[in-house]
């Protein structure tokens, strides 16, 4: 089987890796119909009342590097989007029925890469091929009274696994919307890449539900270029799984949701450091050895503690944990939390703020490797970790425009000593339709 390659996990300028391909970066926050939109324009209605939901929006994501990382400099990506949803009970009598088609344009420049070395890309929004290409094709169908729901085409793992409410709130890549060392780790895939799967998701109690997948794994569409590849390749599955608990929705109630979950990828991969004989393979000169599979598992959860109006205003706290196969893994434990407000202010009820900080441990083996590398007089550096937080306000000026300041902090820059702490500005815009 063809190894997948995951998204690039940015090395320093001296430390060994192993080739990487662009990464799949996960979803902006798409955003809903604005409600102001069928009252202006009445087609929008026409539509809606026939089951078509169109959706337009154009996200940028800013960045400029103050101090510290390899270098100073700043960077600009964008998406352009147009998504379709169509409720089938409406357009053709088909009742719990949705099928959603999207297509993205990305282009930019990626400021991770070519300035700051770190591991986590500071911009989120950047990577899943710098071109015009389909994002989801997929049908959805509601059974048993919407305790049952049936998924299949062409889309993301992410869409359904390992995902809390306030991921997209922040402009890191660690953050948003899931723990990047999903990708990293395994043939997980995010938004703009899809695979495709199928997905069964069965509630067995009240707000206690359980969801299976099988996706393909596929790195190929990941490439510029290459988004209109659609064919299949069944030669390699991801298959998770995960338990979710969704608990206080009752209104006036504090929610919250835990996840756990897990997968199995089937995609031969090469060890990080063992060869045949379970030696290292840069002193003995051999191949490294070859794993016939490879596993993640998570728990994360996120709970309001305090409301300040109705709805989703509120003070909500989250945190998540991964870890991943050892033989295989770049960043075999990832650790994330933080809090989010919303609508503190009467006033302005649709903004946010939030606090987020990372801990990212690179695998020890890896670090063993390089260390026999530098007994060879190799020039590399040994990693370790790194660490990183990021602060934000996010101010809704109209029912379609959101303007997003954050400052992002990087403590030991790409998990080595080389390079002096990071200190980044960033700006996210967005515009819906």
């Amino acid at each position: 089987m063809i190894a997948d390659t995951p998204p690039a996990i940015v090395i320093p300028a001296g430390t060994a890796a192993a080739p990487v391909a662009v990464r799949q970066g996960p979803p902006a926050d798409q955003g809903q119909l604005p409600a102001a939109k069928a009252k202006k324009n009445p087609g929008w209605r026409t539509l809606k009342d026939k089951g078509v939901t169109l959706t337009f929006s154009y996200v940028s994501e800013s960045a400029a590097s103050i101090t510290g990382g390899r270098d100073q400099g700043s960077a600009y990506t964008q998406q352009l989007l147009a998504s379709a949803t169509v409720d089938t009970g409406k357009a053709f009598g088909l009742e719990g029925g949705k099928f959603i088609a999207t297509i993205v344009h990305r282009k930019g420049r990626d400021l991770t890469a070519t300035r700051i070395g770190n591991l986590f890309e500071v911009q989120e929004l950047f990577g899943g091929g710098q071109d015009l290409r389909p994002a989801e094709l997929s049908y959805e169908q509601q059974l048993n009274g919407g305790k049952t729901a049936l998924k299949f085409g062409l889309y993301h793992t992410g869409d359904d696994f390992a995902t809390l409410p306030s991921g997209c709130q922040f402009q890191n890549f660690a953050f948003c919307p899931r723990p990047t060392t999903l990708f990293y780790n395994s043939g997980f895939s995010g938004f703009p890449i899809p695979r495709w799967g199928v997905r069964a998701r069965q509630e067995i109690a009240r707000g206690l539900t359980v969801t299976v997948a099988a996706f393909e794994v596929n790195s190929i569409r990941a490439q510029t270029g290459n988004g209109w590849q659609l064919a299949p390749r069944f030669d390699s599955f991801v298959l998770p799984v995960e338990l979710g608990w969704k608990f206080g929705q009752q209104e006036g109630r504090l929610p919250g949701l835990i996840r756990v979950g897990g997968l199995i990828d089937t995609t031969d991969r090469p060890d990080v450091r063992d060869d045949l004989n379970g030696d290292s393979y840069v002193l003995s000169g051999l191949s490294p050895a070859t794993r016939q599979e490879r596993w993640s598992a998570w728990i994360m959860g996120e709970k309001m503690i305090a409301r300040f109006g109705s709805g989703d205003r509120g003070l909500s706290l989250f945190g998540t944990v991964t870890m991943s196969d050892r033989h295989t893994a770049r960043v075999p434990l990832f650790v994330s939390g933080g809090f989010v407000a919303r609508g503190l202010w009467d006033s302005r009820p649709k903004d946010n703020f939030g606090l987020g900080l990372v801990y990212a441990r690179v695998n020890p083996r890896i670090a063993d490797r390089q260390r026999d590398q530098i007994a060879l007089g190799q020039a590399v550096d040994v990693q370790r970790d790194e660490m990183s937080g990021e602060l934000f306000y996010g101010w809704q000026a109209t029912r379609e425009l959101l303007i997003r300041p954050n400052l992002q902090y990087i403590h030991r820059v790409g998990a080595v000593d080389r390079y002096p702490d990071a200190l980044v500005a960033g700006m996210t815009v967005k515009l819906v339709f």
